[in-house]
């Protein structure tokens, strides 16, 4: 599990575990030296009351040591006079504590001592005055019961440690799952919303809370959204229906006046140009229109099973005059059959429009390749040209509205800069897509590429006799070129 794969869910695990396993490790270092502490403390109590018990006896029952050394509650103590032994108790001699302190008797605060059988005793020595005389008094207690408490105490420290940290990070990252799960839902959502279902709006679990106010503000923005975008195709497809009308006016008058034989030549080329540009006018708001409709949802799709090869040999057929025009020359290449369904007039309108800006752009005498061909469950037919090619860096926005890469060139031709968007739409929604290949100065390849439809061999043999794809390709793999006879 990688730590950018879950993000904000992973770092907060982590800072949950860190600052549990921070307060886990606090508390069992706490735990851990009190208990040292209270153990400690309860010997040190110990010893004290010892000392005071063998003083006692000392200053006013001398005799009594002896029977406190044999028979006393007092297992480890020893009375010395200067170097002499005056009585030690039989533990106190067994554990081997007169040498540990011959070399030097311990004074003052409490310490640790190893006795010659390897064990450790904590001996208190004290300096006691009684009856004009001074004498060494040391009691002792063993510290093995308190270090096997102490090492039982670590190693169950040690061991629940690992386990309180998995445990944490676990909840934690539980925990953060819980908290986050409203940022998800409100996540998913968003990329599902796009231009086409502004109307949709992000999940709001509770409005008063931080996430709440934070999904509500961004379901305002796309209210926002929502409203511009309608305005703005209210204000295309309304200014699109009220241009057509003044349009056709000029262009009937236009018409009327060319044919008047009364008018003189420069009169007609006026009249002329003027209709050119009414036809550009026209074909221009006739795209604004559709794509108005489109991205209205107004489009009424009719889904059929179609031959591709025999939609793409249609497509030749309709611009074969304009290919004619340029001396330019259409092949088709069938390398499959497949059948796709389609809405037919979207789907040939996007075929028609990459075809007719492969005619626009490649120059004259020059071979236009049309491929189709089936891979990987794809049907896709491949248009390709020898033009001039666009730069790498223009590939992305050729299907943007109104784009061109060279605005003065695509205007010279009539272009209006909309029949690619026009032809991607197209293709998109018919559950497609479109893919661009480019040089400069070596050409351009355009790929549409469909879903396939597994059907039987009758609707394919059904659709190619409809069209009578027979007439121009004499079978598949083979390329059929199409040299066509000029219009007189």
């Amino acid at each position: 599990m990688r730590i950018s794969r879950h993000g904000v869910r992973m770092r907060f695990t982590l800072l949950y575990g860190a600052a549990l396993i921070a307060t886990v490790l606090f508390f069992s270092c706490g735990i851990y030296f009190f208990v040292q502490r209270a153990l400690m403390r309860q010997i040190d109590s110990h010893l004290r009351k010892d000392m005071a018990t063998v003083a006692d006896f000392l200053r006013h029952d001398a005799n009594g040591l002896l029977m406190l050394a044999e028979h006393g509650p007092i297992r480890l103590f020893s009375v010395r006079d200067g170097g002499r032994e005056l009585v030690s108790s039989h533990a106190w001699h067994s554990e081997g504590l007169d040498d540990a302190l011959t070399a030097q008797m311990p004074s003052g605060p409490s310490q640790t001592v190893r006795s010659a059988s390897g064990r450790l005793h904590l001996v208190h020595a004290a300096s006691i005055a009684s009856g004009g005389r001074t004498y060494q008094v040391a009691v002792g207690h063993e510290e093995s019961s308190v270090r096997q408490t102490l090492s039982t105490l670590r190693l169950i420290i040690l061991l629940i440690f690992p386990v309180s940290v998995a445990i944490s990070l676990a909840v934690g990252y539980l925990i953060a799952g819980r908290v986050l799960a409203p940022i998800t839902a409100i996540t998913r959502k968003a990329e599902e919303i796009g231009a086409e279902n502004l109307s949709e709006r992000l999940p709001v679990a509770d409005a008063d809370d931080e996430l709440g106010r934070l999904a509500t503000v961004f379901n305002q923005a796309f209210g926002r959204i929502e409203d511009s975008f309608g305005r703005l195709r209210r204000f295309t497809a309304d200014a699109s229906h009220e241009l057509r009308t003044p349009l056709t006016a000029i262009r009937s008058i236009g018409e009327t006046a060319l044919h008047d034989p009364t008018g003189t030549g420069p009169c007609h080329e006026t009249i002329g140009s003027i209709l050119e540009e009414t036809d550009r006018l026209v074909q221009l708001v006739e795209a604004l229109l559709q794509l108005s409709r489109a991205d209205a949802g107004e489009v009424e799709l009719r889904r059929e099973p179609l031959d591709l090869a025999a939609l793409a040999a249609e497509t030749i057929d309709l611009l074969s005059v304009l290919a004619e025009e340029k001396e330019q020359r259409l092949t088709l290449e069938v390398r499959a059959r497949p059948v796709i369904t389609v809405d037919r007039t979207s789907a040939r309108q996007a075929l028609v429009n990459l075809l007719d800006n492969a005619i626009k752009y490649t120059p004259t005498g020059s071979t236009i390749r049309l491929t189709v061909v089936e891979s990987g469950g794809e049907a896709m037919v491949e248009i390709a040209d020898s033009g001039p090619g666009i730069p790498k860096e223009e590939l992305e926005r050729i299907f943007d509205r109104f784009y061109r890469v060279d605005t003065g060139r695509s205007r010279g031709l009539g272009g209006t800069g909309l029949g690619l968007s026009i032809a991607k739409w197209a293709v998109e929604i018919n559950g497609g897509r479109i893919e661009a290949e480019s040089e400069l100065n070596r050409g351009s390849v355009f790929r549409v590429i469909f879903p396939e439809v597994f059907d039987v061999e009758g609707q394919k043999q059904e659709a190619a006799d409809r069209i009578g794809l027979r007439r121009h390709h004499s079978r598949a793999g083979q390329t059929t070129s199409r040299e066509k006879e000029k219009c007189e």
